[in-house]
């Protein structure tokens, strides 16, 4: 592949990323602090989207499979997603004049369409990343680049929202969180026309597959590294998104420095994407499996001495310092769950004859999501049990649970994310057996 394929790929996550990270970032705390939702109302909405991904995501990846166009099998969803997505992700920040279970509707509806939108255009997306190459090392760049890209658009998400907030002297009790939603709506569907320009989709070698739900069943029974990814990325992610939403109410509450929360998310990304081609030069000495193992000693070592730093406290600096170890760390689990999930298509196919990378990725990513509801669930219920409410002053109770929730929301997860992959057989080697026929399944 040529660097423009990667760099093409890499934008269509920048595009999903600007939705994505604006939701993990900012939408818990609209909905509690600009809309007054209770923490746990605003929870349990995240949670219902995510019981709809259970329906809508091995769907999609069912339907993208069979789908057959002039514009890819893939890749068509890159132009029919885009601007149904953009007006929903706007419309999650918007203020209605609705109250009690009224707004509770509203906000559920909005959120499910949203989700349904985004599923519809990153399952076939994080496919095609199976289907541009079947090397495993250059599926490893493609992550690279992915991850690269991705977390550029985070990082644009939580540096710009502020500002772009404050230059244009929109307010974020008013209007600005929805007029900055349209602004990144715009900015996506220009990428994603990008991305499409830029990726392609290898011929299919072998004839077209039909098979069924019994098909598929058995397939992902004897898939237990799918499996174990599956498990990985719902507890990190998990973890990723208490960490991230908490990060705004630590800034607000216990520092008492909202407006340093963009430039402490800078770093943070900053870092995280200036360690990505590290990960990917030490996954290609060791592997993915030890290198995401490495990954999650950072953050557990980033997490304890966030939580345990004296120094918070007195000087904004040690936090910035604490949030750029932590990045460090979420940026290889993250490098590491896309470098890896590409070869369960093949294990899979290798196990029971029948390759459904679409129903792969589409399971893969509905247990991202269902993450981002259980994650935004959990934060919602501790809130509430450390007796939280928005835009008063905060006892010490509080303001303690508060910063526990934010500095240990990635410790526990990394630590069960390494038993996982303790027991995880799906190295370089024995894929390349699998792709060469060297082995067989018993």
């Amino acid at each position: 592949m040529k660097l423009h394929n990667y760099i093409g790929f890499g934008l269509g996550d920048f595009a999903f990323n600007l939705f994505f990270q604006g939701t993990t970032l900012f939408l818990m705390f609209f909905y509690t602090d600009i809309l007054k939702i209770n923490a746990t109302q605003a929870g349990t909405v995240f949670l219902i989207a995510t019981i709809w991904d259970a329906v809508s995501d091995p769907m999609m990846g069912f339907f993208a499979g069979k789908t057959q166009s002039r514009f890819g099998r893939y890749r068509l969803y890159l132009l029919l997603a885009p601007v149904p997505l953009g007006i929903c992700y706007t419309l999650m920040f918007f203020q209605p004049n609705f109250e009690g279970w009224y707004l509770i509707a509203w906000v559920t509806t909005v959120q499910v369409l949203y989700r349904t939108f985004f599923t519809v255009g990153n399952i076939p997306y994080s496919a095609l990343s199976s289907e541009m190459t079947h090397d495993s090392h250059e599926r490893s760049k493609l992550a690279a680049y992915r991850m690269f890209f991705g977390y550029a658009g985070a990082m644009m998400v939580s540096v710009l929202t502020g500002k772009l907030i404050n230059a244009m002297n929109w307010l974020p009790s008013d209007d600005g969180y929805f007029k900055v939603g349209m602004v990144f709506s715009l900015i996506a569907l220009v990428l994603f026309l990008i991305c499409y320009s830029f990726t392609f989709e290898l011929p299919q070698k072998e004839a077209k597959q039909t098979f069924n739900l019994k098909d598929l069943i058995k397939m992902l029974k004897k898939n237990r590294p799918f499996w174990q990814l599956c498990g990985f990325i719902m507890v990190g992610m998990a973890g990723v998104v208490i960490f991230y939403q908490s990060l705004s109410y630590f800034f607000k509450y216990n520092l008492q420095n909202e407006a340093a929360f963009g430039n402490g998310m800078l770093l943070l990304f900053s870092c995280l994407m200036l360690f990505l081609p590290i990960w990917l030069w030490l996954s290609s000495k060791i592997g993915k499996r030890k290198t995401l193992i490495t990954g999650c000693l950072v953050m557990i070592f980033g997490g304890l001495t966030f939580c345990f730093n004296p120094l918070l406290s007195q000087n904004i600096a040690w936090v910035y310092a604490q949030m750029a170890v932590m990045g460090i760390g979420i940026g290889c689990a993250a490098f590491a769950f896309w470098a890896m999930l590409p070869d369960t298509v093949e294990f899979g196919q290798w196990t029971s004859g029948i390759r459904a990378e679409a129903i792969i990725f589409g399971l893969g990513l509905f247990f991202l999501k269902f993450a981002l509801g259980i994650g935004s669930f959990i934060l919602g219920i501790l809130l509430d049990h450390y007796q939280y409410i928005p835009n008063t002053t905060l006892s010490n109770f509080t303001l303690n649970g508060i910063h526990y929730i934010t500095t240990l929301a990635m410790v526990f997860p990394a630590i069960v994310i390494i038993l996982i992959m303790l027991n995880y057989k799906l190295n370089e080697d024995f894929y390349i057996k699998i792709i060469h026929k060297k082995v067989n399944y018993n």
